[in-house]
C-alpha cells in the first residue's frame, strides 16, 4: 500500500518534474519567442522610424511640388490674364443651374450678375439688327446642335458708341439624365478696331480691283507681283502675263535713247524713292496711251525698300480734251480760223520776237450789214456765209502771216510788208475784189461786201493795242462811208476825231440851237431829164468847228436816242419845204425821208407822220420814206405793222442801198416796198462786165415785180447813158447836182420845171 502510494508519489513527482521541466522548456520557449517578438518589435520600430522619415521626406517633397505647382499655376494665371488683357479677351462663365453669369471687366475685376438681369441687359445693349441672330446661335448650342457658340455682333457702350465684339463659348457640363446644360464658359473680345481695319482692307481691295486707275505692285527688283484689272486693261495684257515680268518688259523702248529713260527711272527711284511723270507709253501689246505715272517705294522698319507701288492714270482722253479745249480756246470752230485770243497772242509775238519783220500791216475787215443776213435767212445760213467768207479770205491771202475770225462779222489779217510780197494796197484791193463774186447759199446767190481798215507797224504804232485801235478806227471810217471800201489809218483824221470827243454833248445842243439844217439833192427822171424829186441830206453847222459832215456825227447819234430826234427834225423840215414848193405850184413834188430802225421801234413815227400831214397840209403821196435793211431786222412783226400803216397813209416806201445786204430779195417780197434804190457801190463800177450784169439784174428784177428803180451815185455820162439804156427810172448823183440848200434847190427846181424830193442821213 505504501509502495503503491510511494510509487504513486514518485510517479506524481516524475509527473511534476516532467511538468516542471516542460514548464521550463515552455518558459525558455516563451522567452525565446519574447526575445524574437522583442526583436521584431524593435525591427518594426526601426521600420516605423524609417517609414516616418520617408513620409516626412515625401511630405516635404509633395509640399515643394505643390508650392511649385501653385507658383506655376499663378504664373500661368498671370500670363493668361496678361494675354487676355493684351488681346482684349474677357472671360465669362454662365452657371445655368444657379442662374448666374460671371464676368471679368476691362480692369480684370470679376463680378457676377443674375441671369435675368443679364438677359434684360443683353436686349438693351446688343444691336437690334444682331439680337435675333445671336440668340438663335446661343440656343442652338444650348440644345447641343453645335459644338460651340461663336458669334460676331455689335453692342452699345455707355457713351452710346456701337462697337463690334467676337464672342465664343461652350457648355462644359450637362445633366447626365436630361442633357440640359449646367455650366457654360466662354470669352469675348472687342474687335471694333479689327472690324474697321477689315472694312478698310476690303475697301482697299475693292478700290484696287475696281479703280479706274492702273495699279501695280513691284518687288524690290522692279518685277511685277500684283496688278489690278484696270492696269491689265490699259496695258493690253492679262494679269498672268504681267506677274513676274520686269517693269520695262511690257513697254516698247524709247528709240532715240532706250537706256536713258529706264536708267533715269531706276536712279530716281533709288535716290528719291519715287518717280513721277506724264508721257506717252507704247505697250508691247500695241496699245498707246498718254499717261500720268506715279511710282513710290515702300520701306520696312530698317528703311529698306521692299516693294514699289505704281499708279498709272490714263490721260489719253484728257489730252484729247485738252487739245480740243486748246483748239476752242485759240480757234473759232465755225470757220476754223484763229480767234481773237490767238490773234492777239500771235500779233504780240510778231511785234516782240520776230526781229526780222521790219514792217507789218494789221488789216481789220468787217462784213457790211451782216446782221441783216443772219437774222433774215436764219442763223444757219448766216453761219454758212461766214464759212465761205473765211474760205475766201484764206484763198485770197496766201502770203498772210495770219487770218483770224475775231467775232461774228469781224475778221483780221496780219501781213508782213516786204519786197518779196505784193504791196499792201494791192493785197487789200485783191481782198475787196474777191468779194465782188456772189456767194452761193441754198442755190441762191448773195452779194457780200466788206469794209477794210488798215494800220501799219511801226508807222501807226508799236504796240498791239495801238495797232488794233488804229486799224479799227480806219475800219469804222470805211463803214461810215457806206462800206465796200478800204481806209488806211490817218493820224490827221484821228486827230480830228480826238478833237471832237465832245461832239455828242454838242450834238444834243445842236437841235435846240438850230445848228442842224437840210440840203436837197435832185433825183432826175431818166426819160425826160426833169426833176422827179429830192433827197434831203442832214448837215451840222457847229458854232466853233464849222461844217461837220454826217459821217462824223451820225454814228454818234445812232448810238443814242439822238438819231430819232434828228430823224424827226429832218422829217418836219422836209414837210415844211414840201409845203413851200407846193405854194410855188409844184404840187407833184415828193420828198423821201430816211427812217432808221430806232424811229420805228420807239412807236412815235406814225403820230409824227399824221402831225406833219395835217400841220403842213400835204398828202401822203408827196412823201417817200427810205428804209435800210437794218430797220427790218428787229421785231419784224412790229415793223410790218408800221409799214402797213404807212402804206395806208398813201406814203411810198423805198428800200435804200439795195444790193449791199444779203436778204434783199426776201425784203422785196415780205414788205410793202414801192421803190428800189441801187447802191452807189454798184453804179460806180459800171463798165466792168460782171458789175454791169449785176446792175442789169437788179433793174430787171425791180421792173418785173413792179417797183420804181432809182440809181444813186451817178457821176459820169457813161453811167447815165448805160442806166437809161437799161430803163432805170430815176437817176441821182453829182452828174446832175450836188446837195443844194433850200434856196438853190428851189432855183434848180424852177429851172427844170419839175418836182419831187427825198431825205437821207448821209
Amino acid at each position: 500500500h505504501m509502495h503503491r502510494r510511494l510509487s504513486s508519489v514518485y510517479f506524481k513527482n516524475d509527473q511534476l518534474k516532467k511538468a516542471a521541466e516542460q514548464q521550463v522548456d515552455w518558459t525558455d520557449q516563451l522567452c525565446q519567442q519574447l526575445q524574437v517578438e522583442m526583436n521584431k518589435s524593435k525591427d518594426i520600430e526601426l521600420q516605423l522610424q524609417f517609414n516616418n522619415q520617408m513620409l516626412e521626406q515625401k511630405v516635404r517633397e509633395r509640399t515643394f511640388d505643390l508650392t511649385q505647382m501653385n507658383e506655376s499655376l499663378e504664373e500661368h494665371r498671370q500670363n493668361l490674364s496678361f494675354a487676355h488683357e493684351t488681346a482684349g479677351i474677357r472671360p465669362w462663365e454662365w452657371n445655368v443651374e444657379q442662374r448666374t453669369v460671371g464676368f471679368t471687366n476691362s480692369q480684370q475685376q470679376e463680378f457676377t450678375r443674375d441671369w435675368q438681369d443679364h438677359y434684360t441687359l443683353m436686349h438693351k445693349i446688343v444691336h437690334p439688327d444682331d439680337l435675333a441672330r445671336v440668340k438663335n446661335t446661343l440656343f442652338q448650342h444650348l440644345d447641343g446642335k453645335t459644338p460651340r457658340f461663336t458669334e460676331t455682333f455689335r453692342i452699345q457702350r455707355s457713351n452710346g458708341e456701337w462697337v463690334w465684339i467676337h464672342d465664343v463659348g461652350q457648355v462644359i457640363s450637362r445633366d447626365e439624365k436630361s442633357g440640359s446644360p449646367l455650366r457654360m464658359v466662354g470669352i469675348y473680345r472687342d474687335i471694333n478696331q479689327e472690324k474697321k481695319d477689315q472694312d478698310r482692307l476690303k475697301l482697299a481691295a475693292t478700290v484696287f480691283e475696281q479703280a479706274a486707275e492702273g495699279i501695280f505692285i513691284l518687288d524690290e527688283n522692279l518685277r511685277y507681283i500684283e496688278s489690278n484689272p484696270f492696269y491689265a486693261q490699259m496695258s493690253g495684257f492679262q494679269r498672268d502675263h504681267i506677274i513676274g515680268k520686269y517693269l520695262f518688259d511690257l513697254v516698247k523702248s524709247n528709240k532715240a535713247n532706250p537706256r536713258m529713260t529706264q536708267e533715269e527711272i531706276v536712279q530716281q527711284l533709288l535716290s528719291k524713292g519715287e518717280y513721277h511723270t506724264e508721257k506717252s507709253i507704247k505697250f508691247r501689246s500695241g496699245k498707246e496711251l498718254e499717261v500720268r505715272m506715279h511710282i513710290n517705294a515702300v520701306k520696312d522698319e530698317q528703311n529698306r525698300i521692299i516693294n514699289y507701288i505704281g499708279i498709272l492714270s490714263d490721260l489719253t482722253e484728257y489730252k484729247l480734251q485738252e487739245q480740243r479745249l486748246s483748239y476752242l480756246e485759240n480757234y473759232d470752230p465755225l470757220t476754223d480760223l484763229p480767234n481773237r485770243l490767238y490773234y492777239h497772242q500771235q500779233l504780240h509775238q510778231y511785234l516782240v520776237n520776230e526781229t526780222s519783220i521790219q514792217q507789218l500791216a494789221v488789216i481789220r475787215l468787217n462784213i457790211d450789214r451782216f446782221r441783216a443776213l443772219n437774222e433774215l435767212v436764219s442763223h444757219h445760213a448766216g453761219d454758212e456765209i461766214l464759212k465761205q467768207v473765211s474760205q475766201r479770205l484764206r484763198l485770197s491771202n496766201p502770203d498772210a502771216l495770219l487770218v483770224a475770225h475775231l467775232s461774228a462779222d469781224d475778221f483780221a489779217i496780219v501781213y508782213e510788208m516786204s519786197p518779196l510780197h505784193p504791196p499792201i494796197h494791192q493785197l487789200c484791193n485783191n481782198v475787196v475784189e474777191a468779194f465782188s463774186k456772189p456767194f452761193d447759199l441754198n442755190d441762191q446767190e448773195y452779194l457780200v461786201s466788206i469794209s477794210v481798215g488798215v494800220a501799219i507797224y511801226p508807222d501807226h504804232g508799236r504796240q498791239v493795242d495801238n495797232l488794233n485801235t488804229h486799224a479799227e478806227q480806219a475800219l469804222n471810217e470805211a463803214k461810215h462811208l457806206g462800206g465796200n471800201t478800204i481806209r488806211y489809218y490817218s493820224k490827221e483824221r484821228a486827230n480830228f476825231i480826238d478833237k471832237h470827243t465832245d461832239l455828242e454833248l454838242d450834238l444834243r445842243k445842236a437841235i435846240q440851237n438850230n445848228e442842224l439844217f437840210v440840203h436837197y439833192q435832185p433825183k432826175m427822171n431818166a426819160l425826160d431829164g426833169k426833176v422827179d424829186g429830192f433827197e434831203a441830206l442832214i448837215r451840222w453847222n457847229h458854232p466853233s468847228k464849222g461844217l461837220i459832215m454826217p459821217n462824223i456825227f451820225i454814228p454818234l447819234a445812232e448810238s443814242t436816242s439822238l438819231i430819232s430826234d434828228i430823224g424827226r427834225f429832218v422829217l418836219y423840215e422836209a414837210a415844211k419845204q414840201l409845203q413851200a414848193w407846193q405854194k410855188l405850184g409844184f404840187n407833184h413834188i415828193n420828198i423821201a425821208v430816211n427812217i432808221v430802225a430806232q424811229q420805228i421801234q420807239r412807236g412815235q413815227l406814225l403820230s409824227e407822220l399824221d402831225d406833219i400831214l395835217e400841220t403842213y397840209a400835204i398828202i401822203g403821196r408827196n412823201l417817200v420814206l427810205e428804209i435800210t435793211e437794218s430797220a427790218f431786222l428787229e421785231n419784224t412783226d412790229n415793223v410790218k405793222m408800221v409799214l402797213k400803216a404807212i402804206k395806208e397813209r398813201d406814203i411810198s416806201i423805198a428800200l435804200d442801198d439795195f444790193g449791199t445786204g444779203y436778204s434783199s430779195l426776201a425784203y422785196l417780197t415780205e414788205y410793202p416796198i414801192d421803190i428800189l434804190k441801187i447802191d452807189r457801190a454798184f453804179i460806180s463800177k459800171i463798165g466792168n462786165a460782171k458789175q454791169d450784169a449785176i446792175v442789169n439784174a437788179m433793174i430787171a428784177m425791180g421792173k418785173t415785180i413792179g417797183l420804181k428803180v432809182v440809181a444813186e451815185g451817178v457821176e459820169t455820162e457813161q453811167q447815165s447813158e448805160y442806166l437809161k439804156h437799161q430803163e432805170c427810172d430815176i437817176l441821182q448823183g453829182y452828174l446832175f447836182a450836188k446837195p443844194l440848200s433850200a434856196k438853190h434847190a428851189t432855183e434848180f427846181l424852177q429851172k427844170h420845171n419839175q418836182v419831187t424830193t427825198a431825205t437821207k442821213f448821209s
